[in-house]
């Protein structure tokens, strides 16, 4: 897509603001004809004032000199304000919008797109935009009523003279027309170099401590240093082709004032034009060289932010989770069974065949060793993926007729991640509940055995976690994130790996809690150990997305087959 239509695509977010951006586009025209005034007073203070030796008439010129000055200002002070105003504004929309979407992708685009890009784009790309949409169109149409006026001005004073001056003008256009190619393709690579190495800042930000364990200050120095070299490699191939572009045109432009002398400074020798004139005719054409050299800044302003538009519109055209499906019949307070379903990542299968029937009420564990399916079959449930074959289906209903959000409201998902915010505790288990009240948040830290650790803390639930929770314990971590599942009351829990960090006493007091708690409910635990698992209904052995086995504890144990062999070394 070509700049200009990007950027119109983009007007969509100055619509809002149309009522402020007209008073602007009126004091730019005001201003505009405030440009136009000094050089003619000029011209009749040398032609007819100066010759007559009327200076009463000269004092009151230059007192109207000295008014239109002032409300020229007072104008450009009320206009920045308004500036200011609209492009924050602007500028908070698209990033919402692209933030609202981003937030509706599917989980496959996390997987395949580094942090720092999306950072990247969301951040430092709708500066960009923002600049553009707002100063630069500004600039643009006052650049454009200059020129009207300005034009208008000299054709007045002298049209020959003003053809004349103009000469140089095609040639200016073509030389920036030459170069826009390659500069595009320049800051393109530029942009993502950028956005690359803000996305190893965000990763090695993420694993400083395995930086730190390994000692590996140096080497991360070197990667960064190379690849910043390369940044300004292309940033200088940017500038000197930029520069040699603006240059060229510059002194073309140049051109123009000298023509104009040799051909004006002739008739007013000869007695064909008057000096007053030829220097009103040189001041409009100094200013009219203003607006024209400006137009080639925000072209090649245009260039660069085409490259920040299209990185832009490359996540607001990609398809977002589908919004639509059932929501009334959602009831996972019925069966749950997976038929035949198989799932492919990138190619590989994950699970083939795969069938399953969990039904309210029962505590089931997924078991079997890494890449076997555990995981998916809870991305699945929680249709952060869309499996190819079989069919899944909740209560009386396929999966994929029910709607996402319903479906995910209903579940509580608890991973050994935790994915905790850089807020206070109480703020991290709210997040389960947004309409809970202090007594709730109270009432499941209890359940989940926060109460000592709490009341240690000089600032209680108030106290700042930092990021991912770094200042407090894997323990107490896993107990947040569980207290802020409790909140949440869905009608599946699922506990991937969430108590590892936790002892087997707090551990089987926070399982009785959660047993109590979803009571009549499908509870679903992801463990390696042995006594999170051994007191569920029923445990499920997958191998290779299979179920190899599946039964409770004493008799898969009897039975001395996957289960035994998996778990051998703890049962002994």
């Amino acid at each position: 897509m070509k700049s200009h239509k990007l950027f119109f695509k983009f007007l969509r977010f100055i619509k809002p603001y149309w009522v402020k951006e007209t008073i602007l586009f009126i004091l730019m025209v005001i201003a505009s004809a405030g440009t136009l005034v000094s050089p003619y007073i000029l011209k009749v203070i040398i032609d007819e004032i100066i010759p007559t030796k009327d200076f009463t008439f000269l004092i009151h010129i230059l007192f109207l000199l000295v008014g239109i000055n002032i409300v020229r200002i007072l104008l450009d002070f009320y206009s920045s304000y308004l500036y200011a105003l609209v492009s924050n504004h602007i500028m908070l929309d698209i990033r919402m919008e692209l933030f609202k979407r981003i937030l509706h992708f599917p989980i496959s685009f996390f997987d395949k797109n580094k942090t720092g890009d999306v950072t990247h784009r969301i951040n430092e790309e709708v500066n960009a935009v923002q600049g553009m949409l707002t100063g630069s169109l500004v600039r643009f149409i006052r650049n454009i009523l200059t020129l009207i006026g300005l034009t208008i001005a000299l054709c007045l004073l002298n049209y020959k003279l003003f053809i004349i001056s103009m000469v140089v003008v095609p040639f200016a256009l073509f030389n920036a027309r030459y170069f826009q190619p390659r500069i595009h393709n320049l800051i393109k690579k530029s942009r993502e170099k950028d956005s690359d190495i803000l996305g190893f800042f965000v990763e090695r930000f993420n694993n400083i401590k395995l930086i730190k364990s390994y000692n590996r200050y140096h080497y991360e120095r070197e990667r960064l240093n190379s690849k910043g070299n390369e940044l300004i490699d292309l940033n200088l191939k940017t500038a000197i082709l930029s520069s040699g572009t603006q240059s060229i045109t510059t002194f073309l432009i140049s051109l123009s004032p000298l023509i104009i002398f040799a051909w004006g400074g002739q008739n007013v020798i000869i007695g064909a034009m008057t000096m007053g004139s030829l220097i009103a005719f040189i001041q409009y054409l100094n200013r009219i060289f203003n607006p024209v050299n400006d137009f080639m800044y925000l072209y090649w302003d245009m260039v660069r932010t085409s490259v920040s538009m299209r990185r832009i519109f490359e996540y607001m055209d990609l398809p977002i989770e589908q919004m639509s499906g059932d929501i009334e019949n959602i009831d996972l307070n019925k069966k749950i069974c997976f038929e035949e379903v198989e799932f492919k990542y990138d190619g590989e299968i994950v699970l083939r065949d795969f069938n399953l029937e969990l039904i309210p009420g029962k505590k089931y564990a997924f078991v079997g060793s890494s890449g076997c399916g555990k995981s998916t079959i809870i991305n699945l449930l929680c249709k952060f993926y869309e499996h190819q074959k079989g069919t899944i289906i909740i209560g009386d209903k396929k999966i994929e007729d029910l709607n996402v959000h319903e479906v995910r409201r209903r579940i509580a998902l608890i991973t050994q991640d935790n994915h905790l915010f850089h807020d206070s505790i109480s703020e991290n288990i709210k997040y389960g509940n947004l309409d809970c009240t202090p007594e709730d948040i109270i009432h499941v830290s209890h359940q989940v055995g926060l109460d000592d650790f709490i009341n240690i803390l000089n600032e209680g639930f108030d106290s700042i976690i930092g990021n991912e929770g770094t200042k407090i314990s894997g323990g107490q971590k896993q107990r947040i994130a569980i207290a802020r599942a409790f909140l949440k009351d869905a009608d599946l829990i699922v506990l991937d790996e969430a108590t590892s960090a936790l002892d087997s006493e707090s551990e089987n007091n926070i399982f009785n809690n959660i047993s109590n708690h979803y009571k009549g409910k499908i509870i679903i635990l992801i463990s390696h150990r042995l006594s999170a698992i051994k007191n569920v209904d029923e445990i499920i052995c997958l191998d290779k997305g299979r179920v190899v086995e599946k039964g409770e504890h004493n008799y898969l144990v009897q039975k001395k087959g996957f289960y035994w062999e998996l778990f051998k070394q703890q049962i002994e």
